[in-house]
């Protein structure tokens, strides 16, 4: 953040809390205290968006480990999306020799078409 003053030169500021710095021309923070709270901010998103991901696929295996526990290998996808199942969150996709497309969250795997997934199993 730059403010300018009369002869046109720019002001810097700290980019935590705002305030005027002096000293050397390329300095961004007017403390160490400010330095850390403007980093910690910035790994605070990273956090939050690995926190996220981490938490749906367990929310996917737990759906899908609910569905081994009642014998099923295939499920409408439209079902499982209504339990809160995201089919775009996996830990792994390979193709099996051309037919189709096998996914995995951890330990378990099955193939998805369009419609269900299917050929649920624990490898």
């Amino acid at each position: 953040m730059y403010n300018y003053d009369q002869d046109n030169d720019p002001i810097p500021h700290c980019l935590e809390c705002g305030e005027i710095l002096y000293g050397r021309p390329d300095k961004k923070f007017c403390s160490s205290g400010c330095r850390n709270a403007w980093h910690s901010h910035l790994r605070t998103g990273k956090r939050l968006a690995r926190s996220l991901t981490l938490n749906g696929l367990a929310k996917n295996y737990k759906i899908l480990e609910d569905l081994l526990k009642l014998k099923q290998s295939s499920c409408p996808l439209d079902s499982l999306t209504q339990l809160g199942f995201d089919p775009c969150l996996v830990t792994h996709q390979a193709e099996k020799m051309g037919r189709h497309i096998v996914y995995r969250c951890f330990d378990l795997a099955y193939s998805q078409s369009s419609v269900k997934i299917f050929n649920l199993h624990r490898l």
